[in-house]
């Protein structure tokens, strides 16, 4: 009986010894596998890297450096214009834009072979400068492909006071702020779409419209044609012309006793910086109202009405797609 007693602790003993044995083999084999998956994981990743190249972080929650290079690193060596993605460089290593291949063929005899460089892709496609109006309030830091095209429609763009004498300049917001100060011009603000009444403007007096929704810069001002008087509008904003135009604008003059002697004006508003001074009636439309109206015999002082409306371009630019959307729905 002890014996058998003793043979089944022998055996009971055997058995734990067995599990443990088993169970760390297991952990083992287990820990293994895992090492191998990671390992696996490691090779396919860098496979994967070989077949599309180094990643390269675009993101503006990646470190952001600012950094000096040489420009003409960063323009085709065809166009001489910046580089716009998808880059391509010949065998004589002359880096160009995807359409200047086939030019820059024809003035380099390496040029037989183009190599997509995405790396290069992805630098020009992030690579952003400061705008140039940064001291007139621009913030932002653009695409250095799209800096023209930015800079073209800045709204922080300096314009000049006309007056005589003066010579401040500033984007139209803070000139805005310095019509009112410095010179003794009025300002009103004025709703799109619904006419204002103001005075005749006199002679170097100019009556300045401020738009209720944008905020854009109007200047309304007189020139002399003969005995008559001419009145013109701008939007205060460099870099444009009437091509670009976002406004329209109606002029009309009357005397409130005689609605039978009237002159009315439709045109576009053009921009203008107003580096040259106040408007002259030869640099566009302008109304010119007659010495009649100017000098009526009852004395009275003649009515300038205005009504700016936004350009239907200028309203679909402003426009959200949810409203578009809504606007469809209606």
């Amino acid at each position: 009986m002890a014996e058998q007693n003793k043979r089944s602790s022998t055996a009971t003993e055997n058995g734990h010894a067995g599990g443990k044995k088993a169970r760390a083999n297991g952990e083992v084999k287990q820990e293994r596998q895992e090492e191998e998956q990671e390992e696996e994981g490691e090779v396919s990743q860098e496979e994967e890297s070989g077949k599309t190249g180094p990643l390269v972080a675009t993101t503006m929650d990646d470190p952001q450096i600012d950094v000096r290079i040489a420009v003409g690193l960063l323009h085709c060596h065809a166009c001489l214009l910046p580089l716009k993605p998808p880059v391509f460089k010949c065998d004589a290593a002359h880096v160009v834009c995807s359409g200047c291949r086939g030019h820059h063929g024809q003035l380099c005899r390496r040029a037989a072979v183009y190599t997509h460089c995405a790396e290069l892709d992805a630098i020009v496609a992030t690579a952003k400068v400061a705008c140039a109006h940064a001291p007139y309030g621009c913030d932002s830091y653009v695409v250095y492909a799209a800096v023209t095209d930015h800079q073209r429609a800045c709204p922080c763009a300096p314009c000049s006071c006309p007056d005589p004498g003066c010579d401040f300049r500033g984007s139209p917001a803070v000139l805005l702020g310095h019509f009112a100060t410095a010179h003794p011009w009025p300002v009103t603000d004025v709703s799109y779409a619904k006419p204002c009444k103001l005075a005749v403007p006199l002679p170097r007096r100019c009556h300045v419209l401020v738009g209720e929704d944008d905020r854009a810069v109007f200047l309304v001002s007189p020139c002399g044609v003969g005995a008559g008087t001419a009145v013109c509008v701008v939007c205060v904003r460099a870099n444009g012309g009437d091509a670009a135009a976002q406004y329209k604008c109606k002029l009309w003059v009357e005397v409130s006793s005689n609605h039978d002697n009237m002159v009315m004006m439709t045109s576009k508003v053009r921009n203008s910086d107003l580096s040259g001074g106040f408007p002259a009636a030869e640099q566009g439309m302008f109304l010119v109202v007659p010495p009649e109206l100017l000098h009526e015999v009852s004395g009275e002082t003649p009515i300038l009405s205005i009504r700016i409306d936004r350009a239907a371009a200028a309203i679909a630019k402003s426009a959200t797609p949810r409203a578009r959307s809504q606007r469809r729905l209606q």
